[in-house]
């Protein structure tokens, strides 16, 4: 049928085409259509107008057959692909294809050409129809076609996100198998250039959709929720805490849209069992016998896969005669282009849904449900089946040859099809064990009985004083020690925990009960029965297994980023002496203070230093016998400078480690039978003075400002914070805030102050998580932390314990400009 026969034959259902135009647009009927044929020919991009011309009298119910709108979508395919070429090479230049579109209102036309359940459908010459086209082919074509307009023109991405009734029409088409990942994948795509975020429960039906949902399909939608359950896009571009705290204040209800997101999913019966199943599904693939690195596995995947091509293309094609033959570089060249996108998304789909549904589960931890999610993921054995997908990851330490790099990457680099995996799979056990009464899961029953019996035994020694006949190190030497005197104490077995718990009793003589300031002491975690079937089984549990891995990474490895944050989330506790206990039979402090030692830091060291000075501070903090290990690995003066020098050197990276060192000399200073200790302490000693206090609280105030604070570097001023406390309980206040008057560094007291008024602002508004983790982790209570900072920045200048008290007339005036 010729275009002119379309232009002369009367309109058909008009007004119904009119009234789909006006819904989603708001417009009417566009006259392009109406131009005469021969007129088409003389114009530039012809065959793109032809194109949108047949759509448009396709959509007023003309005859067109659905061979042919398929041929109208793939010509507008191919030239915004033309176009995203010519784009690429000149970013000054629109895509011209793309403007055309636009220009005639062909944007509009594809997504009335979604709401057409009959599309192509009047065809009257069934003998000439492609019967393989049906209109869901037609709708997943269209969506290929806006998806490709809205990522190289994102200003129509961002008008059709804003319409809710276009999200309600691709969220239709969710219910269509053939229609399904392209509907998802768009609407992806639109929900993040959209400027606020989706209500879900707003969307007609989907809880029943959602509700249907398995498998990969469950997983596919997961790219959907981790758009619309996160609220780390709302802060993109804005890493300065200022402007996120600004961003808060202007649009107060972001944070509320995501919790409601979060308890709307949370509410569809057995969604976070089917996401766990998905999630931890085996087995895990592509995995082969035989191989040890990880590129081994997937090249002998890759390769079979496109065998598996070559055959099915193989069996198509005629026989071949006896003087001819098929080569395989024949297959290759008669295998249509448009085939290697769906092969390579074959290849990597299933990882990469993997790799959505633990993300989400992630995020699920992070709101305010966490606690039941937590509970529900408990009671679904999440740990038990992650600790066995742990075991079928290759990590670096495990490849033993140099491996293939792509042109242009470096030798450090990590990059491989199941990095993402590695790490959204570490942040989910970081995320799990956070705060969490369930972090023993991560343990075996004989590893949770292990802290049992170290737990008890610091109870019975806290309410029975032992006397002290053999020291700690004295202990220690004498199970057998490596070459850095620290015991040689790593394995899990049954007959190693019975022989570590007869020496419980004696280590014990050295611990302290930590007490919160201006709070009443904190109670002794009574063991409690986990059921078998929701720990870990075998040798080891997750935990042990995560620090085997990080002791055999490189010290450049980023992974140790990853592992270090998982341990230290396990260690975050009210009374986290055991699981200390636990982790340096397992030769964990050893590992890290010497990494430390061997370290050469550089830019791309940062986050890797920082996740170790953060994990060694939580496994000394208040605890002498971890401290008596690290003094012995640095006994030698060549050993201890280095190791404080790193200290000071990136004291932005290492401020977690000297905060915990603060917090620990002050406590052993005011238990009798620790005094003596601390006194002597090769790593103490560098915090024991009043000057050393004061100096690691000038270089912390001076390294930030208001206008620098960022998620990296906010626990500086929390650390600032605790020095200041401990001087406050000791009615020091006046020395600090006097040395940092009389310091030779100008306008320290101004920032102080500054930076103080903010900390009120950021951790009194909706901060319940981060103010319950600063009493957790310091053992101060946080109405300590909240009078402390009132007492400061109170405009007192009578009292010496507040800042105003000290001002100079130009820090008057900087004070109120600030």
């Amino acid at each position: 049928m010729s275009s002119r026969y379309l232009v002369k034959k009367r309109y058909k259902n008009l007004s119904r085409y009119r009234l789909y135009k006006s819904e989603i647009s708001g417009h009417d009927t566009n006259t392009m259509f109406m131009i005469p044929e021969d007129g088409l020919e003389h114009m530039p991009h012809n065959e793109v107008i032809r194109a949108l011309k047949i759509l448009e009298a396709a959509l007023q119910q003309f005859e067109i057959p659905r061979f042919s709108i398929m041929t109208q979508l793939k010509v507008l395919l191919i030239n915004l692909h033309r176009s995203q070429d010519d784009y690429l090479g000149d970013n000054s230049l629109m895509a011209e294809a793309t403007s055309l579109i636009n220009k005639h209102d062909g944007v509009k036309t594809l997504v009335s050409l979604l709401m057409l359940p009959d599309l192509g459908g009047r065809w009257s010459e069934p003998d000439v129809c492609d019967h393989s086209i049906t209109v869901g082919t037609l709708q997943a074509t269209t969506l290929n076609v806006l998806k490709k307009l809205t990522t190289m023109d994102t200003t129509i991405g961002c008008q059709l996100s804003d319409s809710d009734e276009v999200l309600q029409i691709l969220f239709s088409l969710m219910l269509d198998s053939e229609t399904y990942t392209k509907a998802i994948t768009l609407i992806e795509h639109l929900l993040i250039l959209r400027r606020s975020t989706l209500q879900l429960n707003t969307i007609p039906g989907l809880d029943r959709l959602i509700s249907q949902l398995d498998g990969e399909y469950l997983a596919n939608f997961c790219s959907i929720l981790a758009v619309t359950i996160s609220d780390l896009d709302v802060y993109e571009n804005k890493t300065l805490l200022y402007e996120q705290s600004m961003l808060r204040s202007n649009i107060k209800s972001l944070s509320p849209l995501r919790d409601i997101n979060q308890e709307y999913i949370l509410s569809i019966p057995e969604f976070l069992p089917r996401l766990v199943n998905f999630a931890t599904k085996l087995p895990y693939e592509p995995r082969y016998s035989g191989r040890t690195m990880e590129v081994d596995h997937w090249m002998r995947f890759i390769d079979d896969s496109m065998s598996e091509v070559l055959r099915q293309h193989e069996s198509l094609m005629p026989s071949p005669t006896l003087n001819s033959a098929v080569s395989v570089t024949d297959l290759l060249d008669r295998i249509q282009p448009q085939a290697i996108p769906s092969q390579i998304e074959a290849l990597t789909s299933p990882m990469l849904q993997r790799v959505e549904s633990v993300y989400v589960l992630g995020l699920l931890l992070l709101g305010k449900q966490r606690k039941e999610v937590q509970t529900q993921l408990a009671k679904l054995r999440l740990i038990p089946r992650l600790s066995q997908l742990f075991d079928l990851f290759i990590w670096k330490c495990e490849t033993y040859q140099e491996r293939i790099r792509v042109p242009g990457h470096l030798s450090s680099c990590e990059c491989s099809p199941e990095v993402a995996l590695k790490i959204q799979f570490l942040r989910l056990v970081h995320s799990f064990c956070d705060q969490s009464e369930y972090r023993y899961l991560m343990l075996t029953p004989t590893e949770y009985r292990e802290v049992c019996s170290i737990s008890a035994a610091k109870v019975l020694l806290e309410d029975t004083p032992s006397p002290t006949t053999t020291t700690s190190m004295d202990l220690t030497m004498t199970q057998g020690s490596d070459s850095n005197g620290c015991a040689s104490q790593e394995s899990s077995s049954p007959t190693s925990v019975l022989q570590e718990e007869s020496i419980v009793s004696r280590e014990s003589s050295n611990i302290l009960k930590v007490e919160p300031l201006g709070g009443s002491g904190l109670s002794t975690q009574v063991p409690v029965e986990y059921p078998t079937e929701q720990m870990c089984s075998g040798p080891q549990g997750l935990l042990s297994k995560i620090v085997e891995a990080l002791k055999k990474e490189t010290t450049g490895s980023t992974f140790r980023f990853w592992f270090s944050r998982a341990i230290e989330s396990y260690l975050r506790s009210a009374n986290p002496y055991a699981d200390q206990v636990f982790l340096l039979r397992r030769g964990l402090l050893k590992h890290l203070a010497g990494s430390l030692l061997q370290c050469d830091p550089g830019p791309s060291q940062k986050e890797v230093l920082q996740s170790t000075f953060d994990l060694l501070g939580e496994l000394l903090k208040f605890n002498v016998e971890a401290y008596r290990r690290l003094d012995y690995i640095i006994s030698t003066e060549p050993k201890e400078k280095k190791l404080f020098r790193l200290v000071t050197k990136n004291l932005v990276d290492s401020n977690m480690l000297v905060r915990s060192l603060v917090l620990s000399n002050d406590l052993f200073t005011r238990e009798g039978k620790a005094i003596e200790f601390a006194f002597h302490s090769r790593t103490l000693r560098h915090v024991a003075t009043f000057k050393q206090r004061l100096d690691f609280l000038v270089q912390l105030i001076k390294t930030i400002s208001v206008d620098t604070l960022t998620q990296e570097n906010v626990s500086c001023l929390n650390t600032s914070l605790v020095i200041l406390m401990l001087a406050h309980r000791h009615s020091e206040l006046p020395l600090y805030l006097e040395g940092l008057r009389s310091h030779v560094e100008p306008h320290l007291l101004t920032n102080l102050r500054s930076l103080l008024r903010f900390w009120q602002t950021h951790y009194l508004h909706n901060k319940d998580k981060d103010c319950n983790t600063l009493q957790r982790s310091s053992g101060i209570s946080f109405d300590f932390w909240r009078e402390t900072v009132a007492t400061l920045v109170a405009e007192n200048k009578l009292s010496p314990d507040c800042i105003f008290h000290y001002f100079s007339p130009e820090d008057l005036s900087l004070s109120r400009t600030s």
